[in-house]
C-alpha cells in the first residue's frame, strides 16, 4: 500500500517475520505468520539443512545492496520487507521473535513506558541522551522479557544461538530479546569469523544468529551515500563471501540480511527541536521514536490538529501526520495480536518524514548531527535483502 509522498507501508506477507517463519517451520516448528513465498530454486536450498546462521548486518538497505553487490557476486538474492518504524529496536526485535511491532511491543528507539513513567532510550535502556542513570535497574525489574524463537527452538531440542558483539550481549536490548538464547560475544571480525568457524564444526541442529552493528552506525556518521559506507560494506561481504567458501559446512544455510536501509540527509533538511519550542506545549511528555519518525504524546486528543499545523506551517512538505489509530489501522505495525502497551507507547500522534528530511529533537542538549538516518518508509528504508548461500 502506498501512502503518497513517496512513502509505502511494509509488505507484511513478505517480511522479515514470514521469513522466521520460514526458518521455523524447516525445523517443523510453527509460527503465528505465513512463510515467506520463496520460489524457484530458493525452495532447494533447504534440503538437507540442520543448521541455518542468520548473519544480520545492520542498516544494509536493498538498494544500496543491489549497487555494491555488482562487484562481489551474490546470486540468489530476495527482497524482504522491514518492519514499521524501520529501526533496529522494532526490526531486529521481530527478527529475534518473530512477531510484529504491533505485537511485540517494541516500537522504536526512544518509547515512552508507562511502567516507568518516562521517555526511554529502548537500546541502552537510559533516559535519551544521558548516560547510565537508574532507569536500567528499573526496567529490567518491571519489563518482562520477549517470549523469542530461541524459547520455541528450545522446547522442541533445537539449538538457539546469537553472536553479537561482546559490548552489547547484555544491553538493554539484547537482555529484553535474548532470553534463552546461547550468547556469544566477539570483539572485532577475525574473532566473529573464528567463533562462527569453530562452532559449525559441532554437533548441532537450529538457528544461530549474527548481529553485525558497525556499518549501521557508520552510516549513521557518514551517510549511506559515502564512500566510507560502501567501502565498509564491500568488504564487509567479501569477507563473508571468503568465509562462506572456505568454511561453511555443506548442511548449513547461510543468510546475509538486514534489519532496515538507511538514507542521506543533508544538514540542510535535519532540523532540531528545542524543549523549549512552542509546539511542547502541546505535549504531555518529550517526543518519542526516531529522527524520521516521531510518536506524540498529547496533553489532550483535541491538540493532534494544532500540532500537524504547526509542522505544516514551520517545516512544509517535511512530513505526514497520522493519528495513533490511523498507523494501526492502516497495518503499519503489522498483523497480530495488539500489545497491551502498544498505544500507550506510541503516543496520539505519528509524524513520518518525506524524502531527506529529518528531525533531531534536543532531549539533552548534545545530540549529534547525523548524516545518515532511517525510520520512515521511503523504499531505501523499508527494503533489505536476504541472500542465500550453501556450499
Amino acid at each position: 500500500m502506498n501512502i503518497g509522498d513517496g512513502l509505502i507501508t511494509p509488505q507484511y506477507d513478505k517480511s522479515i517475520v514470514n521469513l522466521v517463519s520460514t526458518f521455523l517451520r524447516h525445523f517443523k516448528i510453527q509460527s503465528n505468520h505465513p512463510e515467506y513465498p520463496l520460489e524457484g530454486n530458493f525452495e532447494g536450498f533447504f534440503h538437507n539443512v540442520k543448521k541455518i546462521v542468520i548473519f544480520l548486518i545492520d542498516g544494509m538497505g536493498y538498494n544500496k545492496f543491489l549497487k555494491i553487490n555488482t562487484n562481489i557476486g551474490f546470486r540468489d538474492i530476495i527482497k524482504v520487507s522491514s518492519v514499521f518504524p524501520t529501526t533496529t529496536v522494532a526490526a531486529v526485535t521481530s527478527w529475534f521473535t518473530g512477531k510484529t511491532p504491533k505485537e511485540h511491543g517494541l516500537l522504536g528507539y526512544i518509547l515512552y513506558l508507562r511502567e516507568i513513567g518516562s521517555i526511554t532510550n529502548m537500546i541502552e535502556f537510559t533516559y535519551p541522551g544521558v548516560e547510565g542513570g537508574i532507569f536500567s535497574g528499573l526496567i529490567k525489574k518491571r519489563l518482562h522479557r520477549l517470549d523469542n524463537v530461541f524459547d520455541v527452538l528450545k522446547d522442541k531440542g533445537f539449538y538457539g544461538g546469537v553472536l553479537t558483539h561482546a559490548n552489547i550481549s547484555n544491553s538493554g536490548l539484547s537482555y529484553l530479546i535474548h532470553k534463552n538464547a546461547h550468547v556469544m560475544g566477539y570483539y572485532y571480525m577475525g574473532d566473529l569469523l573464528a567463533t562462527l568457524k569453530k562452532k559449525l564444526v559441532e554437533d548441532w541442529q537450529g538457528i544461530l544468529y549474527i548481529y553485525w552493528g558497525h556499518l549501521d552506525g557508520l552510516g549513521h556518521k557518514k551517510g549511506p551515500d559515502s564512500e566510507a559506507y560502501e567501502m565498509e560494506m564491500t568488504r564487509m561481504l567479501l569477507e563473508i563471501k571468503k568465509f562462506a567458501e572456505e568454511h561453511l559446512p555443506s548442511d548449513t544455510l547461510l543468510v546475509i540480511t538486514s534489519d532496515h536501509g538507511m538514507v542521506q540527509i543533508p544538514s540542510s533538511t535535519n532540523y532540531f527541536l528545542k524543549p523549549t519550542d512552542v509546539f511542547n506545549r502541546l505535549l504531555v511528555s518529550p517526543p518519542g521514536g526516531e529522527m524520521r519518525m516521531m510518536y506524540f504524546y498529547l496533553v489532550k486528543k483535541s491538540n493532534y490538529e494544532f500540532l500537524k499545523n504547526y509542522f505544516e506551517e514551520n517545516y512544509p512538505l517535511s512530513c505526514v501526520f497520522l493519528t495513533s489509530r490511523e498507523a494501526v489501522d492502516m497495518g503499519l505495525f503489522g498483523p497480530g495480536r495488539m500489545h497491551p502497551e502498544l498505544y500507550n507507547r506510541i503516543g496520539d500522534a505519528i509524524m513520518i518524514t518525506k524524502a531527506n528530511n529529518a528531525f533531531t529533537y534536543l532531549y539533552s542538549g548534545g545530540e549529534e548531527r547525523l548524516s545518515g538516518m532511517h525510520g520512515s518508509l521511503t523504499e531505501d528504508e523499508v527494503f533489505v535483502p536476504a541472500v542465500f548461500i550453501r556450499t
